[in-house]
């Protein structure tokens, strides 16, 4: 018998047994999914585990000057640009003036 976890590991790597157990889920028949693939998980138990895997995907909120630096709106001012042969001291405006 397998434990949600191996089962787990089996889906994830599986497009065919990805689409089963959605298809399973959805037409609540996740007792007999869980059967066909020898899995020793009770329903409760497999919708527990999706639900601990879902939280832990959930993405990280950034705070906004996270979110500046991300998107690229942060720069180092007065540094060195050598960029296409430009040697300046370069602002925040770097890459759109002197490069």
């Amino acid at each position: 018998m397998k434990t949600v976890q191996e089962l787990y590991g089996e889906i994830v790597v599986s497009d065919e047994l990805k689409k089963a157990f959605v298809e399973a889920m959805k037409a609540d028949r996740l007792q007999d999914f869980l059967k066909a693939h020898d899995c020793e998980a009770t329903v409760e138990e497999i919708q527990e585990f999706v639900e601990t895997k879902a939280a832990e995907d959930t993405p990280i909120e950034l705070s906004d000057n996270e979110l500046k630096a991300v998107a690229g709106g942060s720069f180092v001012d007065s540094v060195e640009c050598s960029h296409k042969g430009n040697t300046c001291n370069c602002s925040n405006s770097c890459i759109r003036d002197c490069c």
